[in-house]
């Protein structure tokens, strides 16, 4: 493997790494690792407050192409993976940096046995590689576009579309009112495009041909977003970089890109050899190329959504990964409750659900989890989890009403949903799934493939939906405000409605797994006067 290594700038350059450890109360040393397509990469840091400082920018050139190209990735390509991350390892250990946060993306999902390389890897550095779902990475990009922002002292106001164009694959995430609302991987990427072209030997037929498979990738992409006027559209990426350094005038944290200036580069490059188009763009013929499918991704991009000028943003995944360890991050996988609120309304909106109705529902179940605290003892994220599970409940109905809770079950695991853990994903699903008709069985293999814990908790929040969905009969938020009061023997929801008859009929009908959970009978009990 090419032992390629950069580093940026720093003040204590000349002394020797033993001698570089921070003081007990100085700044956090920190190490953060993206191992993507082409690369293996990663930031040395100190963290100081909300303070963050480069030390050192690694880069390792490592080639995971088979893992989306053959299926598998071979023995060169985990030797490559393993001998960066003992460099990086290496290097972070002058700094006395001993926790280190690695992913990998694309290549490494689709790679059928990636669990060998992340086995070899741990048995030879102790490093934990986890390889991140598309989610995930979106959280990461929208963190770092955060915190640039944020730097700036910029905002982002309406609909804006931000699309990370990787090695394997293309992120893309819709940020509604300042909220990470929908994201979606596409499998279209730099590398990938190469890879699927490459056979075409006629330099015109190459541009072309690339050219028209982001055309369809584009409005493939925009197609599935939700109705939307696009603000803001931001893409970042490697290549997207590289071709702003070629084609952008003026350069910054932030560059605007003319869409017209990105179409006149293509014309200009897509008429020239290989050999001539490298040398035009400073890099060898392989570089080169990877530059043709950001460039056109992106105009085609500014086309079907009406944008004429581009947002670019000097960060990388990276950088997300760092945001993480500033102090009052949400950390790994996790987005606030607002984000997460947010994420689950779009899903209502996606799949044609009543949003009023869906609002309700995840009201009335929150008053009962809160009121009823001291009974299950669960928190803040708990919490989340409901109000998640509660305003999604019903969008299965988008497929079939007969059944509607199993395909609730599986469009939230089929969903990307950034902020949740891929077990809080399986929670949430299994959450909406029992929200009517059958509680959890022995024989339901994904309920009984969660963890005990889980089991527990998604059974106690599953019980306390089955209250809120049973006291709003006729959908039309009749009853909006519940109160809870626990005698010896049940628990007597009070709500301010006289006539009740429908919902003591409902609750009773839909009580039995919060009895089996909580020992606890349920009783509706009207407004005093009936």
């Amino acid at each position: 493997m090419s032992d390629a290594l950069t580093r940026i700038h720093r003040p204590d350059e000349d002394l020797p790494r033993a001698r570089r450890k921070p003081p007990a109360d100085g700044p956090r040393p920190v190490a953060v690792v993206d191992c993507g397509t082409s690369s293996v990469r990663a930031f040395l840091a100190e963290i100081h407050g909300a303070k963050q400082r480069i030390l050192e920018d690694l880069f390792y050139p490592v080639d995971l192409t088979p893992g989306f190209t053959g299926g598998n990735l071979d023995h060169a390509a985990m030797t490559g993976v393993v001998e960066a991350f003992q460099a990086v390892q290496k290097a972070a250990a002058g700094y006395g940096i001993k926790d280190i946060r690695a992913v990998g993306t694309s290549a490494l999902r689709e790679a059928a046995n990636s669990d060998v390389l992340i086995e070899r890897l741990r048995l030879a550095t102790g490093i934990e590689l986890e390889i991140i779902e598309c989610s995930e990475a979106a959280r990461l990009y929208f963190e770092a576009l955060r915190l640039l922002l944020e730097k700036l002292k910029r905002k982002l106001t309406g609909d804006t579309l931000m699309i990370d164009i990787g090695g394997g694959s293309t992120v893309v995430s819709l940020i509604r009112d300042g909220k990470l609302v929908h994201t979606v991987d596409e499998h279209y990427g730099a590398v990938r495009c190469n890879e699927l072209f490459k056979s075409l030997k006629d330099n015109r037929d190459f541009a072309i041909t690339i050219d028209r498979f982001a055309f369809g990738a584009a409005r493939m992409m925009m197609g599935r977003l939700p109705p939307m006027k696009v603000a803001n559209l931001v893409v970042t990426g490697g290549e997207v970089r590289r071709l702003v350094s070629l084609v952008a005038r003026d350069q910054g944290l932030m560059t605007p890109l003319e869409a017209a200036a990105v179409d006149r580069w293509f014309a200009a490059m897509s008429r020239l050899t290989p050999m001539a188009r490298a040398e035009a763009c400073g890099t060898d013929e392989s570089g080169a190329a990877r530059l043709l499918p950001a460039a056109c991704l992106i105009r085609h991009l500014a086309k079907v959504s009406g944008a004429k000028l581009v947002q670019v943003p000097q960060f990388t995944l990276r950088d997300g990964l760092l945001a993480d360890l500033l102090p009052g991050a949400q950390g790994p996988h996790h987005l606030d409750d607002g984000h997460l609120i947010a994420e689950a309304k779009q899903l209502v909106s996606r799949y044609g659900g009543n949003l009023s109705y869906a609002e309700n529902t995840a009201s009335l179940a929150v008053q009962i989890f809160d009121q009823t605290m001291p009974m299950h003892g669960l928190g803040a994220r708990e919490r989340s989890l409901l109000h998640f599970a509660a305003l999604v409940h019903d969008i299965g109905s988008f497929i079939n009403v007969r059944n509607r809770h199993k395909h609730t079950m599986y469009l939230i695991q089929a969903c990307e949903i950034a902020g949740l853990t891929r077990i809080e994903k399986e929670m949430v699903a299994h959450i909406a799934r029992y929200h009517r008709r059958a509680a959890p069985q022995a024989h339901h293999a994904g309920y009984q493939a969660l963890p005990r814990p889980n089991r527990v908790v998604v059974g106690q929040l599953a019980a306390l939906l089955r209250l809120a969905y049973g006291l709003d009969v006729e959908r039309d938020s009749r009853i909006r405000k519940v109160r809870c009061e626990r005698t010896r023997d049940r628990l007597l929801l009070r709500v301010d409605r006289r006539q009740i008859a429908l919902e003591r009929w409902s609750i009773a009908g839909k009580a039995g797994l919060f009895q089996d959970v909580f020992g606890l009978a349920v009783e509706v009990v009207p407004r005093e006067g009936e």
